[in-house]
């Protein structure tokens, strides 16, 4: 990947056509000022289990998989949770101690096999206690320092502006979103269509199926997104990364 200079990330505001760029050059300004051998922008939604993850090296379907398992008691989630007023850049040393850390499941399934300890990360504001974004910087050999903390806190006015403006449609990863929530061919044209505002005769005219196989579909794809009707179904998706 081009490493951008860091100073660039001051420059983005006027220069990012699209939300994909966005989090390249962010990434990589963030990887290249403070220094980290992993780099992600993760958006957290604790309610429903689940999270949208860009990174660099880019995301496996194992990491992504032990990530959502792990994610609610991975210690700076914690402590974000706990504190919603906190705007503090933290690292894992800040919240819990090295034995603590070592012993837990969270460093057992996700961080110890990725050989990434060490951890420093910026919550991105507004946010919930319960739902939220925000960049995770990860080393391998060594902890971040103070000047890593106070330098990302430098950063983070301007990483939550350009991250309002920049990553509010879901996509990231749209192809495995679907997946995850398990959306056949047909359930995810449907849904498409839905979007569009059609009914549902005029959806199974475009699909050349019968109104009666048209509302079987939706009742799989309301189970499957955890919802109750259409308006319910599209916000899902888009929120899930499902549609943008």
């Amino acid at each position: 990947m081009r490493r951008l200079p860091a100073m660039e990330l001051s420059h983005l505001l006027s220069d990012l056509p699209d939300r994909a760029t966005y989090l390249t050059a962010a990434g990589a300004s963030l990887g290249e000022v403070i220094g980290c051998d992993r780099v992600s922008w993760t958006a957290i939604d604790l309610t429903t289990r689940s999270a949208e993850i860009w990174g660099d090296p880019p995301v496996g379907r194992w990491e992504r998989q032990t990530f959502l398992r792990n994610m609610a008691d991975c210690p700076t989630v914690r402590h974000y949770r706990r504190n919603p007023a906190s705007w503090r850049p933290c690292r894992t040393s800040d919240v819990v101690s090295d034995r603590e850390w070592r012993s837990s499941r969270a460093y057992a399934e996700h961080y110890r096999p990725l050989g990434l300890p060490y951890q420093l990360s910026m919550a991105l504001v507004p946010r919930t206690a319960a739902c939220g974004a925000g960049w995770f910087l990860n080393r391998a050999g060594t902890d971040f320092s103070a000047a890593d903390v106070a330098l990302a806190s430098a950063l983070l006015p301007v990483l939550s502006v350009l991250d309002k403006l920049y990553t509010g449609v879901p996509g990231v990863d749209q192809e495995l979103a679907r997946e995850e929530v398990g959306l056949t061919a047909r359930e995810l044209q449907v849904l498409t269509l839905l979007r569009q505002g059609l009914t549902a005769r005029q959806i199974a005219t475009a699909c050349r199926i019968s109104v009666r196989t048209v509302n079987k579909h939706l009742e799989h794809l309301y189970r499957k997104l955890g919802c109750n009707d259409r308006l319910q179904a599209v916000t899902q998706a888009r929120r899930l990364g499902v549609l943008t």
